[in-house]
């Protein structure tokens, strides 16, 4: 069987990084689609790493789309570390990323941490972000940047899982600073700007904070409208309010919020939401990674 693959995109291979304190790793990535024997496939057409960043070979456990699994060889991100991702889906191209595990950031001695996500989507392409959550160690000082550019009308869907402390230790986020940028534009134009700001964790439980909930969540989906808002409304209704949830309608993008005290109870609740959007907008049923079951 022969597999006809575009060229890819010309771009620059990663530099790399200045030298100093902490882990440098850069992760680039360019998705294309391309014709096999049984039709449709998006390949990794480029792919370059510097550092304690990688990926798994794709999965294809729906067809065409590809299913990637970062990895983070050292498990942890301390302060000083500096992580980069870039990644570009192209034209007809699908990918699903997730991770292994959740992302550590530990105490810091002094230094920040930072990590900076580019992820492209070209006009007609598809891009889906399930990583697994953040975990934010007391003391851990953190500068995240999440960049999505969508052209024409490419299409994403993804989530950000963010716990402070570690409340399965009784240990409060009381100490450190965190960052968390979360953007989406389209065609140059903001969309949708979020940021979690915590420089003075006391406030973190107030009535505009975290409500004395240790972890929060942002879902978001682009392509929707008022009757996929009022579907998505309708799978939550069941929620008995052990976790403050809502969803509301910017432009064309679904934004959905959850405030929690446990990863896999505020999964529960964004799932369902996917698993309809997902059907309804790609035509796809949502296919779990099969990490997540491990």
């Amino acid at each position: 069987m022969t597999v006809q693959e575009p060229a890819p995109t010309q771009r620059r291979h990663p530099k790399t990084p200045a030298h100093g304190k902490g882990w440098k790793a850069r992760l680039q990535m360019q998705l294309e689609c391309a014709i096999t024997g049984q039709g449709a496939k998006t390949v990794m057409t480029g792919l370059h790493h510097y550092g304690p960043l990688r990926v798994q070979r794709p999965f294809y456990p729906e067809g065409g789309t590809a299913h990637i699994y970062l990895l983070h060889p050292p498990g942890g991100v301390v302060g000083g570390d500096g992580l980069e991702i870039d990644i570009t889906a192209g034209t007809q191209a699908h990918g699903l990323f997730t991770t292994p595990g959740a992302t550590k950031f530990y105490l810091s001695a002094g230094d920040t941490a930072r990590v900076s996500q580019a992820l492209t989507v070209a006009p007609g392409g598809t891009l889906e972000w399930f990583p697994q959550e953040n975990i934010f160690f007391p003391g851990a000082k953190v500068h995240m940047d999440t960049t999505i550019d969508l052209h024409g009308d490419a299409r994403f869907m993804g989530w950000e899982i963010s716990c402070l402390g570690r409340p399965v230790n009784s240990e409060i986020f009381e100490q450190g600073n965190i960052d968390a940028r979360f953007r989406i534009n389209r065609d140059g134009r903001p969309l949708l700007i979020e940021r979690l700001k915590v420089d003075q964790p006391r406030h973190l439980n107030a009535s505009s904070g975290l409500r004395n909930f240790p972890m929060q969540a942002l879902f978001v989906a682009t392509g929707c409208n008022e009757v996929l808002l009022e579907q998505a409304r309708d799978i939550i209704e069941g929620n008995t309010g052990e976790m403050p949830c809502g969803l509301t309608l910017i432009d064309d993008i679904l934004v959905m919020r959850v405030l929690g005290t446990r990863c896999e109870k505020i999964q529960a609740l964004m799932i369902p939401v996917w698993q309809l959007l997902r059907q309804t907008l790609l035509n796809k049923p949502a296919a779990i990674p099969r990490i997540w079951n491990t």
